[in-house]
């Protein structure tokens, strides 16, 4: 079968292979892909900017239909619509026997697409039972693709961040986690949503309106974006900023948007290091958290939120490639022309 490969560190290194078609151990599935995104993740990997392990399939955003069961294999049937979080965690550590499966610090840990595990930019792929979720009725499998950014937006907003009902909050980057964040946010009560972008962000914008945003802001135009913000919240500032474009400007200028007392979230990752004006969070009295990846509940909650249309991810996917087009996908992501890149030809 074709495969989309990262076949060794360095920049570039991908590859389309012909590999066999994986066997499945006993406890595990295997899964026909219908549709597998790209995930920033799998851009810093082609960059040489994030944690792998080659040669490896890439491709950890994906959902399919069960073709074959293992033996021990026991909730799963053939034919059921699939799709599971990228980190196959031990369930032995310090951090999963604490709950927090999400940092398991297993040596050896395998991560799907990314490290010791083959992932979906294939027409087949394994995964383990225990980390599988059903793919709920009326949820298609390209929607059901992007449940994974969904369900990592869906711990850092819903389980992470302190919204309430009446709520202003200021989302920064209109990018895929960012329009998935001003949903969940909306979702928890949020009164209004502010999305802040840059200029190459108009387009985008005018999708975060679709889906929930009731103000966007370039901030690259607009003088003073922090007094149009405090306009807007009776001079106060937001109560809650989500900060989804790892950028270090916007890092900085989250401090300046959230009011005293309020509370910022990085959602967002950068890879390198942010310098920022840290007496705001003692002057302000601010609480700042952070998140990484997610928990089994966290899943739950992310497909009953994309089943029931409070969380509706169609919009942000821009394009549908035959993974013979990998390079042009890679592109688009790369030069930001797209928000959601899905494979939907694996064969």
């Amino acid at each position: 079968m074709k495969a989309l490969m990262k076949t060794a560190r360095g920049i570039g290194n991908i590859e389309l292979r012909e590999i066999e078609k994986p066997s499945i151990g006993s406890e595990d599935v295997l899964i026909e892909v219908a549709a597998a995104g790209i995930c920033g993740t799998d851009m810093h990997i082609l960059n040489d900017h994030s944690f792998y392990t080659p040669p490896v399939v890439l491709g950890h955003e994906y959902a399919g239909t069960v073709v074959e069961v293992g033996e021990h294999v026991s909730n799963i049937r053939l034919g059921d619509r699939v799709t599971s979080p990228a980190t196959q965690y031990c369930g032995q550590c310090y951090q999963c026997k604490n709950n927090h499966v999400n940092r398991c610090t297993a040596e050896g840990k395998r991560i799907l697409g990314v490290s010791l595990a083959n992932g979906g930019f294939a027409r087949y792929v394994a995964v383990p039972e225990y980390v599988l979720h059903k793919v709920p009725d009326g949820l298609s499998l390209e929607e059901a693709a992007l449940a994974e950014p969904a369900a990592c937006v869906v711990r850092c907003v819903a389980e992470r961040s302190p919204i309430a009902p009446g709520d202003v909050v200021l989302v920064q980057g209109p990018g895929t986690m960012g329009l998935i964040a001003t949903q969940v946010a909306k979702a928890m009560g949020a009164a209004k949503v502010i999305v802040t972008g840059i200029t190459s962000d108009k387009w985008r914008f005018e999708i975060a309106r679709s889906v929930g945003a009731d103000m966007t802001i370039d901030v690259l135009q607009e003088k003073d974006a922090v007094g149009i913000v405090r306009g807007e919240t009776d001079c106060a500032g937001a109560d809650v900023v989500i900060e989804a474009s790892g950028s270090a400007a916007a890092r900085r200028q989250a401090l300046e948007f959230v009011k005293t007392t309020g509370h910022v979230t990085l959602l967002g990752t950068q890879g390198s290091n942010t310098e920022l004006y840290l007496d705001h969070v003692v002057e302000k009295e601010l609480t700042m958290s952070g998140s990484w990846g997610t928990l089994p509940s966290t899943w739950v909650m992310t497909l009953r939120m994309m089943a029931s249309g409070q969380l509706d991810v169609k919009p942000l996917i821009t394009h549908r490639l035959s993974i013979d087009e990998w390079e042009r996908g890679f592109e688009l992501m790369e030069t930001q022309q797209a928000i959601k890149v899905l494979f939907t030809e694996l064969e």
